[in-house]
């Protein structure tokens, strides 16, 4: 990447790197997607910024996913067989994330901090799926991720989530929530023509204008012939001309390379880095290998040849600052001390003040101090004789404690054979619905819930959605999911379907 800046145009031109053959392929859509983001999401877990730069790698090649319901998609759709215990998908993929121009990055929304990617859509086999897509302007979706490591508070019922792994990005009708706040996919349509030859024809001729002096502005002009006469001298001090250094340095880079692939698979030789810039120090370049970031590193000659330190490579940041006009260095260097004495001489003023004014409060204190000497002493006699009584109740409230940690003990005790009970009243009830290891991982998890009633509702859920499985693969009606009454003339028939669960189990 190459960045320019001008002082007066205020002009930042980004010119990046390409993988030409997927761009202008007709066999792809390419998706852009805000897939996730740090802090607390819809589903009550938390991510961290960190947590979810660590998981970047795994975007690379997770499939997206699509099931179509009527004229919109569905959502995370799948099967249980319960008795293969084996899960059926029934969304089908339709593109993925490459392993190449996926630009993924993170961009600030809201407070948060988006992760986005750009996946590619297969055209001719997803012809439906991108006729829903193109006809919205914005589409849901939802990531699909495996979790390594997790935390959960019970005070706030958020699930802290450590470590996480990337394994799909499903497309989301438009009346589901999604899990990540506004996570969404657009069309992002672009041209080889239209996107890389005008960044390029328009990074050659801003180059061309900062190279003509006699097409620029007085002020361009100064700024430029500044930067010019900086080059020259960098130049003169390793006996070559500017244009030679660079050229050098850019000879010396490209012999280090690593083998990459292409769109098609192919294995290709690339250049691991380019040269963004350079002064007497460092040379400045972009490491693609690792995510096209900005680093540094030390240089030196061995006659006319460039020799780079690569062990000191080191990731940097470009910061804006002030230009400074002038036309000798030296000037700097004095205009720079003089506002460091400045800096200097104000600093020793606030410090000596504050001395001056810490001397007066301690001074202040110290007297106080004294006068109060005699009252103190008063005060310690008081204490004492308080401390003495405060002892006292000390040693009786110990043997009160005592006795309340043996009457809490016995309530605790009796408290835990009361759940125990009341626990196997709870399986009792469903003898046919639950197995002998489901009741025991139930009990294990008893803990795990604050008051009884959530684990009955836990359980009482759990053997819901069992009935309800059930029904589903015998096609029962859900709305009539209650069993058959086989007291239709009795008075005493259940009115709740745990009755009438009850009654027949019995």
């Amino acid at each position: 990447m190459i960045i320019i800046k001008n002082k007066n145009k205020k002009v930042t031109l980004f010119v990046e790197n390409y993988e030409i053959e997927p761009l202008n392929d007709s066999r792809f859509s390419r998706l852009r997607m805000w897939i996730s983001h740090d802090g607390v999401n819809n589903n009550k877990s938390n991510i961290d910024f960190d947590v979810l730069k660590s998981a970047e790698s795994s975007v690379i090649n997770i499939p997206i996913l699509a099931h179509i319901e009527g004229n919109d998609f569905g959502e995370h759709e799948m099967e249980y067989d319960e008795d293969e215990d084996k899960i059926t998908y029934i969304e089908k993929p339709i593109g993925l994330i490459s392993a190449v121009n996926n630009n993924y990055h993170y961009e600030e929304i809201d407070g948060r901090n988006y992760a986005v990617v750009d996946g590619y859509i297969w055209n001719v086999y997803a012809q439906d799926e991108m006729a829903i897509i193109s006809s919205q302007e914005e589409t849901k979706l939802s990531i699909e991720i495996v979790i390594d490591e997790s935390e959960y508070d019970k005070e706030t019922k958020i699930l802290d989530i450590k470590s996480f792994r990337y394994t799909g990005i499903t497309l989301l009708g438009n009346k589901y929530g999604t899990g990540m706040i506004d996570a969404h996919a657009k069309i992002e349509h672009f041209s080889l023509d239209d996107d890389f030859n005008k960044k390029m024809k328009e990074l050659n001729s801003f180059l061309h204008h900062f190279k003509d002096g006699n097409a620029q502005t007085n002020d361009s002009k100064e700024d430029n012939v500044q930067l010019l006469k900086n080059k020259k001298e960098i130049a003169a001090l390793f006996k070559l001309t500017t244009n030679q250094l660079y050229s050098e340095i850019e000879n010396t880079l490209s012999k280090k390379t690593y083998i990459g692939t292409n769109w098609y698979g192919d294995s290709v030789e690339r250049c691991s880095y380019y040269l963004s810039d350079f002064d007497e120090n460092f040379i400045y370049l972009c490491d693609v290998q690792d995510g096209y970031k900005n680093k540094k590193a030390s240089y030196s000659m061995q006659g006319d040849n460039v020799v780079i330190d690569f062990d000191t490579l080191t990731r940097i940041k470009y910061s804006p600052v002030d230009w400074v006009d002038g036309e000798e260095t030296d000037d700097e260097i004095n205009t720079f001390k003089s506002t460091i004495d400045l800096i200097n001489s104000e600093a020793t003023e606030v410090l000596n003040k504050e001395k001056t004014e810490k001397e007066t409060v301690v001074a202040e204190f110290t007297e106080k101090i004294e006068g109060k000497d005699e009252a103190i002493l008063s005060l310690n006699q008081k204490l004492t004789e308080i401390q003495e009584k405060f002892t006292e109740v000390e040693s009786q409230i110990t043997a009160k404690d005592e006795k309340i940690n043996e009457l809490q003990e016995e309530i605790s005790k009796f408290k835990e054979a009361e759940d125990v009970e009341k626990i196997d009243e709870l399986f009792n009830s469903y003898p046919t619905l639950l197995t002998e290891d489901e009741k025991a991982k139930f009990t294990e998890k008893r803990s795990t819930f604050t008051t009884f009633a959530e684990f009955e509702k836990e359980v009482k859920s759990y053997v819901c959605d069992r009935i309800i499985e059930t029904t589903k693969s015998k096609n029962f009606n859900f709305i009539s999911m209650g069993l058959p009454d086989d007291h239709e003339g009795s008075k005493d028939v259940p009115k709740t379907v745990w009755d009438r669960l009850s009654q027949q189990n019995n």
